[in-house]
């Protein structure tokens, strides 16, 4: 095909932070609330432009399977994506993807998933390698030890060359309250990871709905911790943001106070292009671009 065909059949759409929100769980994750169709709904009221579903990954051994959607649900949520893409053509720009945890004996398995939808991304919620038992983070106060093998699993994640985003990289500050030499080493290993192998990190709505915590310092929220970001400021890594929402009316209800988090740490963040084929083929290729922080070098892209 040439050049001037090749322009002539991609369709290409610039997205900017406000109108997107790329990480959203309905009730096929288990955990989550309303049908797909609803959060698009409510996503073109609440000022959407793009919209990503991005279900809980399940694997084929079903594998954190308390809290994911069932391997054979898969086909289910495939068809649900596509009927909603379809309803919102020219309203709204749905996206099918999906939220891995990463472990490197699923590497194939994920690099199949993801030729066949729209975008992959990584949150690390468990912290357990026994299939027949979980360690959320979520769960117990995080130990150092603990705070090492979460730094491990995400920086695996990151370098697996799978995903366009890593989610919530600060999660880790809600069951570790403190913030010392290991919190700061933890952060620095990840945002020069991200930086190295130029995949973006995601300032974290979901963690803001859970309402502020006391630490020895003074209350913050859960997650994003402020002092996270104002490190990532320092680096030329691409920082987007998300609602997480587990809710149709949250698909985009943090999106104010999330632009304003990230004023106050001094990050700027990417706009969002979609390229689709004209041709009539359902899938879309997504990018991130630009983005840089104040006084930082301007950056490509990291595509999926």
């Amino acid at each position: 095909m040439s050049d001037t065909m090749s322009l002539y059949t991609m369709n290409i759409q610039t997205y900017t932070q406000e109108v997107v929100n790329l990480h959203t769980h309905s009730y096929y994750c288990g955990h989550g609330f309303g049908e797909v169709t609803e959060y698009a709904q409510e996503g073109q009221r609440q000022g959407l432009k793009l919209l990503g579903m991005s279900e809980h990954c399940p694997v084929p051994d079903n594998r954190w399977g308390t809290s994911r959607m069932s391997y054979s649900m898969l086909d289910s949520y495939t068809k649900d994506c596509l009927a909603t893409k379809d309803e919102y053509a020219g309203r709204l720009e749905v996206l099918r993807g999906f939220e891995c945890d990463y472990l490197r004996q699923y590497q194939s398995y994920f690099e199949e998933l993801r030729s066949t939808c729209d975008y992959l991304f990584f949150g690390v919620h468990d912290l357990s390698l026994d299939i027949g038992c979980e360690y959320s983070m979520f769960w117990n106060p995080l130990t150092k030890d603990d705070l090492i093998a979460y730094t491990k699993f995400y920086v695996q994640c990151i370098e697996s060359g799978l995903f366009l985003f890593g989610a919530h990289p600060d999660v880790f500050c809600h069951s570790y309250r403190a913030w010392d030499e290991e919190a700061i080493a933890c952060s620095k290993a990840i945002l020069e990871c991200a930086l190295a192998n130029d995949v973006a990190l995601e300032i974290n709505g979901n963690g803001m709905r859970k309402g502020l915590v006391k630490t020895s310092y003074g209350t913050r929220y859960a997650y994003p911790h402020h002092e996270f970001w104002k490190l990532a400021a320092q680096y030329p890594v691409k920082v987007i943001c998300n609602s997480d929402a587990h809710n149709p009316s949250y698909v985009n209800d943090s999106m104010a106070r999330c632009l304003l988090f990230a004023q106050e740490c001094g990050i700027t963040y990417s706009s969002f292009q979609v390229e689709k084929d004209r041709g009539g083929n359902s899938g879309a290729k997504l990018s991130l671009i630009g983005g840089e922080h104040p006084g930082l070098e301007k950056r490509g892209a990291v595509s999926c």
